[in-house]
């Protein structure tokens, strides 16, 4: 089976090394220096390394067995829309692919076929997994989620005005999809933003709570406080008792009678697959078509109740 692994940046490292552990696949890299994709395949043993981006895409012959954008955000949809266009067959590409619903929704006119799968890592971590098989005999009751973020660490990571502007979606996406993936997508959704102008990288606001109603009829609430920073959770009470993923990574249960708290999965020790990473390439590259729980059209609708929780509707 042969990857070609679009970027060479430290995402693309974590695909490097899921694949190499996954077995049974050639790797290449595709990035826009030779520096950095001969880094990359030097460090990982990988098949070859091109450079020169785009240009040097259109230039390559497209059959492999799939084909993986881990580049910056600003250039994931026009990496998609050229893979799309010359027909490449098996497509994942990082979140969010893009940072408005209108700009996929756009996408998707055009393209509303394209064979791609977007990376939402956490919805396959085994906590998730688990959580999701439970909630099948046990219906969910009452669910409630947060999203804060650490934003020294996000203030450092490089990231465009752009990107920043909009962190709901290319980097609360991951819990918020989560959560909606488990009970599934709003059918009412009551939001409340505080803060505009506290943070100047993110007009919209840096206060978010909120309820709602799940299209499963689960009601929910949320709630994130940029300025005081935080971690993200998400807990699930079901007849039983309270399921709670804090870290997202773990799974701990806490039964409705009052015994003591059983950690059902345990967070993995730091330094090995990035989590999530095996069990969504598997889903990837086993299936005949992309899982529609990170397909595009499911992608639209969870960037679409990001907006409104974030309160991007009206800022373009």
């Amino acid at each position: 089976m042969r990857i070609l692994l679009i970027g060479a940046g430290r995402i693309a490292g974590e695909y490097a090394k899921a694949l190499n552990a996954r077995g049974g696949v050639t790797v290449e890299v595709l990035s826009r220096s030779a520096a950095s994709a001969e880094a990359l395949a030097r460090t990982h043993g990988l098949a070859a390394a091109h450079h020169g981006g785009m240009d040097r895409l259109a230039e390559l012959d497209l059959d492999y067995d799939g084909i993986i954008v881990a580049t910056p955000i600003e250039t994931l949809l026009p990496y998609l829309e050229h893979l799309t266009g010359r027909g490449a067959r098996r497509v994942l590409v990082e979140k969010p692919l893009c940072l408005s619903s209108n700009d996929l929704r756009d996408f998707l006119a055009r393209h509303p076929g394209a064979p791609a799968m977007v990376a939402l890592n956490r919805l396959y971590y085994p906590s998730v997994t688990a959580l999701a098989e439970i909630l099948r005999v046990e219906p969910a009751i009452l669910a409630e989620f947060t999203f804060g973020e650490m934003v020294e660490r996000t203030l450092s990571a490089g990231l465009s005005p752009a990107v920043l502007a909009r962190l709901g979606v290319a980097n609360s996406i991951h819990v918020i999809a989560t959560a909606f993936d488990l009970i599934g997508l709003p059918r009412t959704l009551d939001s409340c933003i505080e803060g505009q102008g506290r943070l100047d990288w993110h007009p919209a606001g840096a206060i978010f709570t909120g309820t709602g109603l799940s299209e499963t009829g689960v009601p929910f609430t949320y709630a994130a406080d940029w300025l005081a920073g935080g971690r993200w959770s998400m807990a699930v009470r079901t007849a039983r008792g309270l399921y709670r993923m804090a870290p997202m990574e773990g799974l701990a249960f806490v039964p409705e009678d009052g015994g003591p708290e059983e950690m059902l999965v345990v967070p993995p020790s730091p330094g090995g697959l990035k989590p999530g990473f095996p069990e969504m390439l598997a889903a990837w590259l086993d299936a005949t078509a992309p899982d529609p729980r990170a397909g595009l059209p499911r992608l639209l609708a969870h960037m679409q109740a990001i907006e409104r929780i974030m309160g991007y509707a009206d800022l373009g």
